[in-house]
């Protein structure tokens, strides 16, 4: 009983706009982490090649952690009020599968375009000059996202600052012995 009544003073009024804000940031991180987690989904199925191999446990733990953050950005849109039907598995049934990945190329392809979608929700978990007076930012749910995202976004970037030092290396190496 007790619990229930605290769920009926959180939810959203009208008058709210701080927390219809909020629910509006967590909104559209749900849909990101729900794209970049589709994303990874793809990249364990294409590294189960050979050539992805290294990669595929950095698949395999940042879906998880994308998975994690889908239910808890889920979790605390409907405890907000937002919405009292979201449900994450409605999400995920649709995926969208890329193309068949082949080559060294294709790598650093997979590699940037999971930069950039971390990079697309850190910028949209990051309160901007027109944001007014940030409180949504303050949100521990929009935090999560910002922690995860962070840290999966620099084991990405370190992926690809190794393959691009490596294709340096070969280059000068190619180039010495012409």
């Amino acid at each position: 009983m007790r619990h229930s009544a605290y769920l009926a003073t959180t939810s959203l009024t009208a008058d709210d706009t701080e927390s219809c804000k909020t629910v509006e940031v967590l909104d559209d991180l749900l849909s990101q982490s729900i794209h970049l987690c589709s994303l990874y989904k793809n990249a364990r199925r294409q590294s189960s090649d050979t050539q992805f191999s290294g990669l595929r446990p950095l698949f395999d733990g940042n879906y998880k952690g994308q998975l994690t953050l889908i239910d808890a950005l889920v979790d605390r849109i409907r405890f907000l009020g937002g919405s009292r039907s979201v449900f994450a598995g409605d999400f995920l049934h649709v995926t969208h599968c890329s193309h068949v990945l082949r080559g060294r190329k294709a790598l650093v392809w997979l590699l940037r375009e999971l930069s950039e979608a971390h990079e697309s929700i850190l910028i949209a978990a990051r309160p901007s000059g027109s944001d007014g007076g940030h409180n949504w930012a303050r949100d521990f749910a929009v935090g999560h996202v910002v922690l995860t995202n962070d840290l999966q976004s620099w084991s990405i970037k370190e992926h690809l600052a190794n393959h691009d030092t490596r294709q340096v290396f070969l280059q000068m190496h190619a180039r010495s012995h012409t």
